[in-house]
C-alpha cells in the first residue's frame, strides 16, 4: 500500500463521492483515520 512505502503523515482523507465505496471507508478506518465524504444515492436500495 502506497501510504505504507510513502510514510506520509496524515490523519484525515477528503475524497470525492465517486471513490467512496463500503470497502474503501473500512479500509480508511481501520487505519484510525477520518474520513469525509459525500455519499452516493442509490436508489436501487
Amino acid at each position: 500500500m502506497s501510504i505504507n512505502n510513502k510514510k506520509i503523515p496524515f490523519k484525515t482523507v477528503l475524497m470525492s463521492s465517486c471513490y467512496t465505496t463500503e470497502r474503501l471507508m473500512a479500509l480508511i478506518d481501520n487505519l484510525g483515520k477520518t474520513y469525509y465524504c459525500l455519499l452516493k444515492n442509490n436508489p436501487a436500495r
